[in-house]
């Protein structure tokens, strides 16, 4: 992260705008209204570097936060109590960094498309295209209608309350090489695919590099960790470090914001590791899966000797995880992971 370490410790932003302009999100505000021209994501960026305090601390501090390899050392959230940070955190700043990730790290970015030929994309991924968040809220309410038609209005405001968690996608970028030449700030080596738009239930799409992998919501992320933990403790704790935000990110993260969902990564030597531990491993079917969690909803109706927890409940979107984890792994690739 020169650009940004040059920015934070040094004052000198020239080379992270010229980054940054480049971006989508930059474009993207280029057609604001000119009454919020205000809001856009550079300038509010800026005036906050401009109030970080200047001391040697804090320059040691930044120092860590710039450096990829200082700061994945001290990321873990379980080990430090203090991982390198600033003294707050700016949304602003974590836009700018998110869009520079994406732009220049991550393999549909229009530098790496550039870059990179196409014989050098990974193979097509298959998956069954899933209903849109609008579809599964519409589905939900219909459920709930006809659950307190039939009298089960325990059933129905169980439905109800549960809530509406976004989706964790994994991702795979480009090779760090390419990501250092280019001048990427980015903390977490290169990575892969982005979700492809909602179309119809029985459709199937071919996904290619630069498409997501849904890995699901936080139920499933804990139905996840439990199978990896009775495989690999290894194997779980670099799962908790892409997706359980158990790994701090430079700049945090908050769900559903465009270029600030990153909540963890794996560099190419985790991602190596993570493929040995699982190596000839199948994961579960979807479908028993399913059945699996339903089962778990339904379990204080059984007998306590029959009772378990909600890690022991089989995971669905392992598939494509492990999929991702040998391709990413055969090609020297890292993973990082957004919250939708």
């Amino acid at each position: 992260m020169p650009a940004f370490e040059e920015w934070l410790i040094e004052g000198e932003d020239g080379a992270v705008q010229q980054l940054f302009e480049q971006t989508r999100c930059a474009f993207e505000e280029r057609f604001l209204p000119e009454t919020v021209q205000r809001l856009r994501v550079w300038p509010r960026a800026r005036a906050f570097a401009q109030t970080l305090p200047r001391g040697p601390y804090s320059r040691r501090e930044y120092h860590k936060l710039c450096s990829a390899e200082h700061f994945t050392a001290l990321s873990d959230r379980y080990l430090y109590k203090h991982a390198p940070q600033l003294y707050q955190q700016s949304g602003a700043l974590r836009s700018v960094w998110g869009a520079v990730v994406e732009s220049y790290c991550l393999p549909w970015g229009t530098h790496a498309r550039s870059e990179q030929p196409p014989t050098n994309v990974s193979p097509a991924q298959v998956r069954t295209q899933q209903p849109s968040r609008e579809e599964d809220t519409v589905a939900r309410s219909e459920v709930v209608s006809l659950l307190q038609e039939v009298g089960l209005s325990e059933l129905a405001q169980e439905l109800r309350e549960q809530p509406d968690e976004g989706e964790r996608v994994a991702w795979v970028q480009i090779e760090p090489g390419e990501a250092e030449e280019s001048g990427a700030p980015s903390p977490v080596p290169p990575m892969t695919p982005k979700p492809s738009p909602p179309g119809d239930e029985e459709e199937i799409e071919i996904i290619v590099a630069a498409r997501g992998i849904p890995i699901g919501n936080t139920p499933n992320l804990l139905h996840m960790r439990g199978w990896l933990a009775a495989i690999s403790v290894r194997a779980m704790a670099l799962f908790e470090f892409l997706a359980c935000g158990r790994r701090s990110m430079p700049f945090g993260f908050e769900a559903g914001e465009p270029f600030g969902a990153f909540v963890g990564y794996l560099t190419p030597d985790e991602v190596a590791m993570l493929a040995t531990c699982l190596e000839g491993i199948l994961a579960p079917d979807q479908s028993e899966a399913e059945e699996d969690y339903i089962t778990f909803r339904y379990q204080h109706y059984a007998l306590p000797s029959s009772f378990r927890l909600v890690d022991e409940v089989l995971p669905t979107h392992a598939t494509g995880l492990l999929a991702a984890i040998q391709k990413a792994a055969s090609q020297g690739y890292g993973l990082i992971c957004s919250v939708e």
